[in-house]
């Protein structure tokens, strides 16, 4: 389990994924990229950021080995090294992600507005 799916969540992720491991990355907003997908540029070499994470973050929701889970958060861990149980809350998306295609159109034709938190 990665718990954070900022850059470094996202590349842990994607090496213990190509070590051969399943790997849970537990994310408590709903995209991944952390602030990184948020900037423009990074210091110091003013690459662009985009063109750092986004590739990353396609190959990261591709794995066959790494299952998302985001709008989650670990709210306790039990165990030893080697042995852990993880207790993990995931809040209701209110659609079925496996028809989802991004488009927006059940948001337009939803008749419930939720509060933005």
């Amino acid at each position: 389990m990665v718990v954070g799916a900022g850059i470094a969540g996202v590349q842990a992720s994607l090496d213990l994924a190509e070590s051969g491991f399943k790997v849970y990355l537990v994310e408590k907003n709903p995209a991944i990229g952390g602030v990184m997908a948020q900037l423009d540029k990074t210091f110091p070499t003013n690459d662009c950021a985009m063109c750092i994470i986004s590739p990353k973050l396609v190959e990261c929701g591709r794995h066959l080995n790494i299952q998302l889970l985001t709008q989650a958060e670990l709210m306790n861990l039990e165990g030893q090294p080697g042995n852990f149980t993880a207790h993990v809350h995931q809040a209701a998306r209110y659609i079925d992600m496996s028809k989802c295609t991004s488009c927006g159109e059940c948001a337009k034709a939803c008749p419930v507005r939720l509060p933005v938190h």
